[in-house]
């Protein structure tokens, strides 16, 4: 597709590998909103008017996400995955006395942060006897800009956290007329641009979280993800997908499934 070359060449953003039907979809609607009635005459849009890249691409960028999604999955990561990777974490750094060992988490195409932060506050509630044990770095990437800088403000309306329990409410969040996570789990947290398609994938990750992303890439470019995943991780690190996602290609043979309904797995 021409307008996908396009977006390629002027904003260094690879889109040619999602599915065909839901960028169209989205790229129609930038047709309706400038009143164009071709691809070539959005073309023309493009070109006279850079702006509009900017707007194309905030209706190409998914940012559908929200805090502890599916929370029966996140429980699984709470009760049985992390405390796996935080014991083992520990252990090691008793073994190399006077080294903190890190935990590292990434959560692949983060959008506005709350998976980000979900992770955190799971990882903190883990740590209350063990906090100086252990350094954590969270990593959320995605590529859109706009999105990331919402992540790091980390101000979320009141209807944004609606589904957090009032304890975690209270004690992970300060109010000021938005939600904002406290400082100390901020300062776990950070945020970067990072193209899935294009970016070498970040290294010696304990854990990936990649949800509800893949599904609107073509099969060749998931497997390339996951293999990506999988070289991310540290030996034994977890990949966690979204609900509708599984594993396809040479990645089905490197994981092994932990929890086959909330589509978490560990590296072989």
């Amino acid at each position: 597709m021409q307008i996908l070359e396009k977006v390629y060449e002027q904003m260094h953003l690879d889109f040619r590998q999602y599915k065909e039907s839901s960028l169209k979809r989205r790229i129609e609607r930038r047709l309706r909103a400038t009143k164009t009635e071709s691809y070539q005459q959005y073309i023309e849009v493009l070109d006279t008017d850079p702006g509009e890249y900017t707007r194309l691409i905030d209706n190409l960028t998914i940012k559908v996400t929200e805090f502890f999604r599916n929370p029966q999955a996140w429980q699984v990561i709470r009760n049985k995955i992390l405390p796996e990777i935080v014991s083992k974490k520990i252990e090691k750094g008793n073994i190399d006395a006077g080294i903190n060992p890190v935990l590292r988490i990434w959560s692949a195409g983060c959008a506005t942060g709350q998976e980000v932060y979900s992770g955190a506050i799971l990882v903190n509630q883990l740590l209350e006897e063990e906090k100086n044990k252990l350094e954590v770095n969270i990593w959320g990437t995605d590529i859109d800009k706009e999105s990331l800088l919402k992540a790091r403000q980390a101000e979320y309306k009141s209807n944004i956290v609606k589904e957090i329990p009032h304890d975690i409410l209270n004690k992970y969040f300060n109010f000021h007329g938005d939600f904002t996570p406290k400082p100390f789990i901020r300062d776990w947290v950070y945020f970067k641009s990072h193209d899935l398609v294009l970016d070498e994938p970040l290294k010696h990750m304990d854990m990936v979280i990649c949800r509800n992303v893949v599904i609107y890439f073509e099969k060749p470019l998931q497997e390339k993800v996951f293999m990506n995943f999988y070289t991310s991780l540290n030996k034994n690190g977890y990949l966690f997908l979204g609900k509708a996602e599984t594993l396809i290609g040479p990645a089905r043979e490197k994981f092994k499934p932990i929890d086959k309904q909330w589509r978490i797995y560990q590296k072989a």
